[in-house]
């Protein structure tokens, strides 16, 4: 590093230091192997000039419900914490099959551990607004908050089951919004789609259901839905959320609610229908069949309000389930702005082109639920099992 570069930077950290009123806490100088590198501490931090080094960071839901402890100290210095003033352990790959990948995901992108010790994450959305991620724990009836300035806490419990019966331990999965900004819940546990009404506080949600049955008879265990650009809601509704339950309809449906209330079914046929997606024209609709036997993702044309046709099978997973250390099969689905699909199945997370192309894994392989975009479309959050990654998509060069 040279002396021009280091003198800079070392006015620069001074600089920052007295517009803050921040004191850093000089912890060595290195004047014999790198006579040119001081150390100083943010927090639980040590920047190096160029770089940042701290030992692995990121929440648990035992942790500070707010923040980590170490950066504590920081933050009250600060309304918002910099992203920049944090680093967490990085977790998997990126594996690149295809050349257009690089337009997706930078070359330099990484993988962050951000928070860990769930039972089963899943039906991440993110809330523009408050800028932070929600994600369901299905088995523990929770859902989660996670933002980089304020760490992980319990957003809400319960999420998905709100009776009396202790034995049942399905909560939530699928979440999205609604035009207005509403949380919309797969309730997998009461096996009804809600919305959230009010949260006084993470204890005491209020729901309203949005649809509870088909022709009368309850559904099995609605698992995730998206909605249309009109304002129409498509699910699924499958029977594996049921355990050895009995489905009171007798199949897993593909569903669709239009935005003044008719239900209408789609599909019956698909074995397992789980992750769902619509093209951004809404002229394809896209369901992922997790069948062991034939996992796969179906693609149907959007004729018009309530009726679908010409369907075919979009992308086989079979063979890169085969060879996959976790055996997972597609789940969650999640369209970037131009159409590529990324989908959560064998590996990790797949990205594919609208034509169907596999152009590349972000590889966990750890089962692995759901993705979930930022507003931007620069970060990409993956429930991961009991983890919650995040992927910085087009990293800046340093």
């Amino acid at each position: 590093m040279s002396n021009t570069f280091h003198s800079y930077f070392t006015s620069s950290i001074v600089i920052f230091c007295l517009l803050f009123n921040f004191k850093p806490k000089i912890l060595a100088q290195e004047s014999n192997t790198k006579p040119n590198i001081i150390k100083i501490r943010l927090g639980d931090m040590v920047r190096q000039d160029i770089g940042y080094y701290e030992s692995a960071s990121y929440s648990t839901p035992n942790s500070d419900k707010n923040s980590a402890t170490g950066l504590i100290k920081t933050k009250k210095r600060f309304k918002t914490l910099p992203d920049s003033l944090k680093k967490y352990p990085s977790f998997g790959f990126i594996e690149r099959l295809s050349p257009e990948l690089d337009k997706i995901i930078f070359k330099n992108a990484r993988i962050d551990l951000v928070a860990k010790g769930f039972n089963w994450s899943e039906g991440p959305v993110w809330l523009p607004k408050e800028q932070k991620i929600l994600f369901s724990d299905v088995p523990e009836n929770k859902i989660y908050q996670w933002s980089d300035s304020d760490g992980l806490s319990v957003y809400m419990n319960p999420s998905g089951y709100t009776g009396p019966d202790k034995s049942i331990k399905k909560g939530s999965n699928g979440l999205t919004l609604d035009a207005n900004g509403n949380l919309i819940i797969c309730q997998v546990g009461d096996r009804r789609i809600s919305k959230l009404i009010s949260l006084k506080d993470s204890l005491n949600p209020v729901f309203k259901p949005i649809i509870t049955n088909y022709k009368g008879n309850v559904f099995n265990s609605p698992n995730d839905l998206v909605y249309d650009a009109k304002g129409n809601l498509y699910f699924t509704d499958p029977s594996f959320g049921l355990g050895k339950k009995k489905s009171a309809i007798g199949f897993n449906g593909v569903y669709f609610l239009s935005n003044t209330g008719r239900l209408i079914l789609l599909d019956k046929t698909v074995q397992a229908p789980n992750g769902i997606a619509v093209s951004h024209d809404n002229k394809i609709l896209y369901v992922a069949d997790s069948h062991k036997t034939n996992p796969s993702i179906w693609a149907y044309d959007i004729i018009k309000k309530g009726k679908v046709k010409n369907k075919r099978e979009f992308f086989n997973a079979t063979k890169l389930r085969e060879k996959s250390i976790d055996k997972q099969s597609p789940d969650g689905i999640k369209l970037d702005k131009n159409g590529n699909l990324f989908l959560a199945g064998p590996g990790g997370v797949l990205i594919i082109s609208p034509q169907g192309k596999h152009l590349g894994t972000i590889r966990t392989d750890k089962s692995t639920g759901n993705c979930e975009f930022t507003d931007d479309g620069k970060y990409l959050f993956i429930t991961c099992d009991d983890y919650l990654l995040r992927v910085n998509l087009r990293p800046k060069v340093k």
